[in-house]
């Protein structure tokens, strides 16, 4: 071969070796399910959580999110992208119909939705935090994945500033100095925030002490919450319920002879998203809390 051949042929090939190296795939990541997962593009996604969207989008893949589920409401431009169903009702048609090369999906969606479409030769990758450490790795793992990890390590740093500049103030307080707090978000039956969640992560890292040991979002027994006392109430509800939960809480016969109802410590959460979405935004959550 001349080097006049070798020119040509090197001068086409360029392109494409630019391409592949600039995009750098594949790669092999293993996701919260602890499925290895191969992705190979990341052009047109399709995300099943609205956490997982937040995420796309504070990372700098938002204009290539194709699908998202009818709770995704934030950023606003998710007003504009095709809608593929509910968060555990997801329509597995509408989400095959959007042809993507990547689904960023939840453990909530379920494990047959899940499977379906890995069944279907979709690439899924499962994100399922438990602390606000979990949504870090969660984001940086997003840049890694959509090749913004720039974007996605800016986004933490910033994150653990915000959590930083409570902490380096409550690390140090004694126990018996750290309020006794209470985060409930139903009351008949009375379900309340327990450990593994973000909220109980919020209330440690903001010097509090969650009254509630069980693991998730257990129902508690309003004696044994008499028996805790907690000295401040948290409520959160979807769609403006926060307030009216509030109101029933301070009128609850027996939550009355807890501390936090005598002395007027009952709290809506205003925007129960910020603090219950595994998200960028749940920083902003400790504020409320």
């Amino acid at each position: 071969m001349n080097k006049a051949s070798l020119f040509v042929i090197t001068l086409f090939l360029l392109p494409v070796i630019l391409i592949h190296s600039v995009q750098g795939y594949p790669i092999d990541i293993t996701d919260d399910s602890g499925h290895t997962v191969t992705i190979t593009n990341s052009t047109r996604i399709v995300s099943l959580a609205p956490s997982n969207t937040e995420i796309l989008f504070a990372v700098g893949a938002g204009s290539r999110v194709v699908g998202v589920t009818e709770y995704c409401d934030y950023p606003p431009e998710t007003a504009n992208i095709s809608n593929i169903g509910g968060f555990a009702t997801v329509n597995v048609e509408a989400v095959v119909n959007l042809s993507p090369d990547l689904i960023f999906a939840a453990t909530q969606n379920g494990e047959e939705t899940i499977n379906q479409l890995r069944n279907l030769n979709l690439t899924v990758v499962v994100l399922n935090p438990n602390n606000i450490e979990d949504i870090f790795s969660n984001i940086l793992l997003v840049g890694n994945i959509t090749k913004n990890q720039n974007n996605a390590s800016q986004v933490v740093e910033n994150m653990r500033f915000q959590i930083n500049k409570i902490t380096d103030i409550t690390n140090d307080l004694p126990d018996d100095q750290k309020p006794r707090v209470m985060y409930i978000v139903w009351d008949e039956p009375l379900y309340s925030a327990g450990s593994d969640t973000y909220p109980d992560d919020l209330i440690k890292k903001a010097g509090g002490i969650n009254i509630v040991q069980s693991k998730g979002w257990p129902v508690m027994n309003l004696e044994s919450v008499v028996a805790e006392n907690p000295q401040i109430i948290f409520t959160s509800s979807m769609g403006n319920e926060s307030y009216a939960l509030t109101n029933r809480v301070l009128n609850n016969t027996v939550l009355a002879r807890t501390d936090a109802v005598k002395n007027g410590r009952v709290f809506p959460i205003a925007d129960p998203n910020i603090v219950e979405r595994a998200g960028p935004r749940i920083t902003t959550g400790k504020h409320g809390i």
